[in-house]
């Protein structure tokens, strides 16, 4: 069995997470963006202080990840039982459910593995690497060679850009299905 001692992608250690409350150090600092020696190119700095939508944001996100965790726990200890899961070469490696991770798993086979691993695929459905699984299944860890791994990896930085451009210009960013930025 892997125990929980491994650091997953999100930054949860041993079973414990920190809620992300960038603001809040932001707020004390009066949003006075700190500026190193050599460091602006003459660029545009992120707004200061952030736009309220922003706060808004992170606190639903905290609200929603208490939420979530909450019910994992409680999976956890209700619901979990040993299972097998079965790695593309036939081997099978021993997890338990609703508390053993993708990562984890990549993690026993090498940290290497585990570093190079975008995204993993569980009875071939797309998996994050900190979701629990929930049963005997097949996994498959997609380094960014495999095509699956590069759409979920353009997906997510997409978001971050999009999050960065509101930053930048206070203003919500769209992608349009015809391929179009559209600044609101």
């Amino acid at each position: 069995m892997f125990e929980e001692k491994a650091s997953s992608p999100s930054g949860k250690m041993g079973g414990e997470e920190k809620p992300i409350d960038a603001g809040e150090e932001k707020r004390k600092e009066g949003g006075k963006k700190k500026n190193k020696e050599g460091s602006g190119d003459g660029g545009r700095a992120e707004l200061n202080p952030w736009p309220e939508y922003i706060y808004t944001r992170l606190e639903m996100y905290n609200i929603l990840k208490a939420e979530h965790d909450s019910l994992l726990a409680e999976k956890a200890e209700k619901d979990s039982k040993p299972i097998k899961v079965t790695l593309p070469d036939g081997k099978q490696v021993d997890a338990e459910s609703w508390k053993t991770t993708p990562y984890q798993i990549a993690c026993g086979i090498s940290q290497g593995l585990a570093d190079n691993t975008v995204i993993a695929k569980v009875n071939n459905v797309v998996w994050d690497l900190d979701r629990p699984l929930e049963e005997d299944c097949t996994l498959e860890l997609l380094k960014f060679e495999d095509e699956e791994a590069q759409a979920v990896y353009w997906h997510s930085s997409a978001h971050i850009m999009g999050e960065a451009m509101e930053r930048v210009y206070w203003m919500f960013v769209l992608w349009t299905a015809n391929r179009k930025w559209i600044l609101l």
